[in-house]
């Protein structure tokens, strides 16, 4: 028996020292009443390992006889790497910082009789070893007992509320993956394992008390570090990576406590090791000799298997596999497929055919096993049978790169050598999201290169690579010109790599040879010429009459004012404001929204009214109080407001285009602007297809007052080109405005905006991140998407040619918040239409049986101002009342007709803009309510069978 006497700074201080374990546990009261304060007092004597260091018969097999003895004389030389150490590493200690919150305890867990015997035995040999001590703290973590698989236990602390209060720091562990990877291939591999890693670590002094954990025997704390607590794993990684630092010319990895060494040869294997060895009796770590593997040319690593051909699963993981039973609930599903990720590099395409079982595991999914989801678990069941040994790379090789989209997966395979001597490295998939699937087929092909490069960075950075595929993304995507946004940051991914393109033959080559010609500086430009097609109406009297001679209404109406009678008739229709002019029939009120008389419409012409001011390019889909005004202005027919009202309701391309209006978190502010261009709102929109003329984006700019709009078409979004326009376009214009309301926009955050503010004494307010509601202008950019939208049809790259009637239509729609137009409230009178021009309804006022009305009209506008920011404060008022309350669910019944949202992707290739997409598709037909909130829809041509299931808040009322 070897004693190993502990370090004591007086040299005759008395100990007390016991040949047998039986011996400490019989004087533990004593040991542990002592005043401990460190292991290096603990009075003990620890006795020799009876493991044997030398190599076992399972180590070595393929070592010659006298290389086998040079390797045992290696470990006996450092056998002392293999006992239990009496000190901890010198080389760090692990802090637990808490900053300023209170101590946390709870009381211990109930235990039965038999665990407590078990925590009993478990506290005695930590006390032995010198890794616990009694102590009074004002912290106190429950214990936990966990079965170890060799039948014994683990005493673990349940550390959460301590964890909650301490400050993390953030060390990079390594990856899995990763280390796995940088394996190379060797016939000499040997493994080693730290003994209770964690425990050869210090606590620091002033920090041990935080580790004070409670049971039924009292309470005590760690002196070495234990497991559990938040940061010991990035300490432990961090004590690891200073062991590794020293290693000269030594090919090692680590993953926390788990060390492989390979090497090229014996000799080379021996001098790593002794450089290993060194290095762990320099830093006082001891090595658990049962866990270590010498001199094998197979050895398990990481849950792997690493050979002299490459990298092998794991047999016993994939047995588990196989004996799973199909799952019967999302829980089960979720854990099969953890189990099987495990292999998913050895497996290609896994994400497609793991997809069904993926899909189960999504949110308010509904459960169900049928012949896809069995297929997919047998499928990835067979696959990993007997899956393929990945190779390691060669760097003196080109690495090829073969990858494939699908419409929900990706997947790639990094291979080595040409056929039939290939041999695959590594298989890589995954799912692609929801955005992902609305991608272009050319897009998702080349999102698999970009992705497979980024996936394969570690093997194929500054080496050669050749990409082989059958589709055409990268020649396009390397020659389409000025790219932007995603276009561009693929091209940089790709070219940083370098590749060489290779392409699969076969009939989808002609476009290739397409793509190879040669581009000629010599363009011809075709110069299209974009019409506008405006229908006048016709504004003859007589054309007029005949309409509404048509309308039997209005035919008593003309023929009780033709007649000449002042009968009781006359007197209702004069009283109600109706007056004859030139053979026409007409309506004046003063207190309606006009001065002026309104043309009293026939029952069969209202619709083309609606159609030419809601329908016509210069009327863009106003709302319908906006349409309303307009109309009112100039027309007239009993029950107006409630037939414009539905006509916008059950406009089809404002159900398809228009955005719904949803109730945002937080209640509702209401800010006043008295002033006219007091206050400015800007904002950008785009970026949009590239016009012929090059432009890109829209500049938004908003009076906040009268809200008057400019709009302005640039080919980029700069801070250079906002201060310019806004500059000569707006403030030599207009004035200078007191307030410029943005986002936080690159363009507006910039020095160049804020220079110009500051030079010309504007006040910049940037509205709060992420809440666009906090820009005034988010409303007309909100219009401006959907009229946009509306005009643009197919012809997506003609969107600047619409913006000046766009303009048109937004500063001549009534504001419900003002009650004004923006027109008039900006110059005192409305902009003149069509109608105006052809019409001129005010010289109505020479008519005989007219009584013009003396209206100080310049009187009148100057009280205008606080009439309207009265109005202003009533609407935000009932705004706020009504946005503040909540909302009652929609409910559909079987048979209703729905609009569906959809969610649209752009296409830069094709020169489509998610913007201009319709925001709806239908009518779809409601079959049955699976619950208050799903509900599976059909087509109405074939209502028997179900399109899907789908979210009420995807639905609307179709009308």
């Amino acid at each position: 028996m070897r004693i190993l006497l502990p370090s004591c700074e007086n040299p005759h201080k008395q100990f007390s020292f016991y040949k047998n374990p039986s011996d400490v546990k019989e004087n533990l009261p004593t040991i542990s009443s002592h005043k401990v304060t460190s292991p290096e007092t603990i009075p003990v004597a620890l006795p020799e390992t009876s493991v044997p260091v030398t190599l076992r018969e399972d180590e070595g097999k393929h070592l010659t006889s006298k290389q086998r003895d040079k390797f045992n004389s290696l470990l006996k030389e450092f056998e002392t790497c293999f006992h239990p150490g009496v000190d901890p590493t010198p080389f760090i200690e692990h802090r637990i910082q808490t900053g300023n919150n209170l101590p946390v305890s709870e009381p211990p867990y109930r235990m039965t009789p038999a665990k407590k015997e078990l925590l009993k035995k478990e506290l005695e040999s930590l006390l032995a070893e010198g890794i616990i001590e009694e102590c009074e703290s004002p912290y106190a973590s429950p214990v936990v007992l966990v079965p170890k698989p060799n039948g014994s236990i683990r005493l673990c602390i349940d550390y959460r509320k301590l964890n909650a209060t301490t400050i993390p720091y953030t060390y990079p562990l390594p990856r899995m993956d990763d280390l796995l990877n940088e394996v190379k291939l060797t016939k000499f591999m040997s493994t080693i394992d730290l003994k209770a890693g964690y425990h050869q670590v210090k606590v620091y002094e002033a920090d041990q008390e935080k580790t004070a954990f409670i049971c039924p025997f009292g309470t005590y704390k760690f002196l070495r570090m234990p497991f559990g607590l938040r940061n010991a794993p990035a300490t432990f990684q961090r004590l690891i990576d200073k062991f590794r630092s020293g290693l000269k010319d030594v090919f090692a990895l680590s993953y926390l406590d788990d060390i492989i060494v390979l090497s090229e040869n014996f000799d080379k294997h021996l001098s790593d090791l002794r450089q290993v060895f060194e290095r762990l009796s320099l830093f006082k770590l001891t090595a658990n000799r049962n866990k270590c593997n010498f001199a094998c040319n197979r050895v398990k690593y990481l849950g792997h298997y690493i050979t002299e051909q490459g990298i092998e699963v794991d047999a016993d993981k994939v047995s588990s596999v196989q004996k799973i039973t199909e799952p019967t609930c999302v829980k089960e599903v979720q854990s099969y497929l953890q189990t099987c990720s495990w292999f998913r590099r050895y497996v290609p395409h896994f994400s497609e055919i793991a997809r069904p079982l993926s899909d189960l595991t999504k949110k308010n999914k509904t459960w169900t096993w049928v012949e896809p989801e069995r297929k997919a678990f047998e499928s990835l069941k067979r696959m990993l049978i007997s899956p393929p040994v990945l190779s390691q790379p060669d760097g003196s090789k080109p690495f090829i790169i073969r990858t494939d989209a699908s419409s929900y997966a990706l997947d790639a395979v990094l291979i080595q050598g040409e056929k039939p001597e290939e041999h695959v490295i590594e298989y890589a998939s995954r799912l692609l999201s929801s955005a992902e699937r609305n991608y272009s087929t050319t897009e998702r092909e080349a999102l698999a290169v970009v992705w497979a490069l980024e996936k394969f960075r570690g093997y194929v950075e500054n080496q050669e690579i050749i990409i082989a595929s059958d589709h055409q993304p990268l020649k396009w995507l390397m020659s389409i010109k000025s790219p932007s946004g995603r276009l561009a940051r693929w091209a940089l991914q790709i070219q940083s790599f370098h590749p060489k393109i290779l392409y699969t033959p076969g009939k989808t080559n002609v476009v290739a040879d397409l793509l190879s010609r040669p581009v000629h500086d010599n363009k011809e430009f075709v110069c299209n010429l974009n019409t506008i097609s405006i229908e006048l109406p016709s504004r003859r009297s007589r054309d007029i009459r005949e309409e509404q001679m048509k309308d039997e209404d209005i035919k008593k109406i003309i023929d009780c004012f033709e007649s000449g009678r002042k009968d009781e008739d006359f007197i209702n229709w004069t009283s109600r404001g109706y007056l004859m002019n030139q053979g026409i029939l007409y309506r004046y009120s003063p207190d309606t929204v006009s001065e002026e008389a309104q043309l009293v419409v026939p029952c069969h012409e209202r619709e083309r009214v609606l159609q030419q001011y809601h329908d016509s390019p210069t009327a863009g889909h106003s709302g319908s109080e906006g349409t309303y005004f307009k109309i009112a202005s100039r027309y007239y027919f009993p029950g107006m407001r409630k037939f414009i009202a539905e006509y916008v309701k059950n406009c089809a391309e404002c159900n398809r285009y228009k955005p719904n209006n949803q109730k945002p978190a937080g209640l509702l502010r209401t800010p006043i602007y008295a002033q006219r261009f007091e206050t400015l709102a800007i904002d950008l929109f785009g970026p949009l297809p590239e016009t012929p003329t090059g432009k890109k984006w829209i500049f938004l700019i908003e009076d906040t007052s009268t809200k008057w709009v400019e709009l302005f078409a640039l080919e980029d979004a700069t801070a250079q080109n906002c201060a310019k326009f806004l500059i000569e376009e707006v403030f030599l214009r207009y004035g200078l405005p007191r307030r410029l309301i943005s986002d936080n926009g690159t363009q507006f955050v910039r020095a160049v905006m804020q220079q110009t503010c500051n030079f010309l004494g504007i006040k910049q307010e940037l509205i709060p991140v992420y809440h666009p509601q906090a820009n005034p202008s988010e409303r007309k950019n909100r219009d401006l998407k959907s009229k946009l939208a509306i005009l643009v049809g197919d012809a997506h790259d003609t969107w600047d040619e619409k913006l000046a009637m766009i303009r048109f239509a937004m500063n001549t729609s009534n504001c419900d918040t003002t009650g004004q137009t923006a027109a008039y409230l900006q110059f005192g009178r409305e902009l003149r239409t069509t109608d105006d021009v052809n019409h001129d309804l005010r010289s109505l006022i020479e008519n005989d049986n007219f009584v013009a009305e003396i209206t100080p009209y310049l009187k009148h506008f100057a009280r205008l101002t606080p009439q309207i920011r009265e109005r202003v404060e009533q609407k935000q008022d009932q705004r706020k009342k009504y946005f503040d309350k909540n909302r009652r669910p929609i409910y559909y019944q079987p048979g209703d007709k729905v609009w569906v949202t959809l969610h649209p992707k752009s296409s830069r290739s094709d020169k489509r803009s998610k913007k201009f997409y319709p925001k709806r598709e239908g009518p779809y037909l409601v079959v049955t309510n699976r619950s208050p909130t799903t509900y599976d829809l059909s087509d109405p041509s074939t209502p028997d069978q179900v399109l899907g299931t789908y979210h009420t808040n995807m639905l609307k009322p179709y009308e």
